[in-house]
């Protein structure tokens, strides 16, 4: 029967979840953690398709299934899937030749400035000072329009989606 969307999300998101919320300003578990979430979509449609059709029955492709969560979620997975593409695309070297997103280090992710067009411009470690004088480090990322967001907030939302698309019938 294969893994069961169920274990995929105890297995992989969620602990992936739980170690961005240990490090929040990680940019590499912020990467791990939307590199899980993405697939879990992936997974879950070609599981229900073998398996239980007519849970995305009204779904032709996993793409429209993809829209359907961005739009349900207030486009948060959208974002944590754009992560996690450009996660994929990432290089170490700088050079014209590449067309994708470049770093200067392999080691330590701090800011990833994205060049190709799509939804995102970068991806940062941010630091925000609290009204006590606390100190926070987050994982933000900027899209093109401007506007920014929280890694770990949109994982959230994403996560919370996917337990209640599991759990909701059982």
């Amino acid at each position: 029967m294969g893994m069961r969307p169920d274990w995929y999300l105890e297995a992989f998101v969620e602990p992936n979840l739980l170690d961005c919320r240990e490090a929040p300003g990680d940019v590499r578990r912020a990467f791990n953690a939307a590199v899980s979430a993405s697939s879990f979509v992936d997974h879950y449609f070609k599981y229900q398709e073998r398996h239980n059709p007519e849970a995305v029955a009204s779904f032709k492709s996993v793409g429209e299934l993809v829209g359907h969560i961005s739009d349900e979620t207030d486009g948060a997975f959208r974002d944590i899937r754009s992560i996690s593409n450009v996660y994929k695309h990432l290089y170490n070297v700088d050079s014209p030749s590449y067309r994708y997103e470049t770093v200067s280090s392999c080691g330590s992710i701090e800011v990833l400035k994205i060049e190709e067009t799509g939804p995102l411009a970068e991806i940062s470690e941010d630091f925000s000072v609290s009204e006590g004088g606390a100190s926070r480090a987050a994982v933000v990322f900027t899209r093109r329009d401007g506007s920014r967001g929280e890694v770990i907030p949109a994982l959230e939302t994403v996560v919370s989606y996917f337990r209640d698309l599991l759990y909701r019938n059982a």
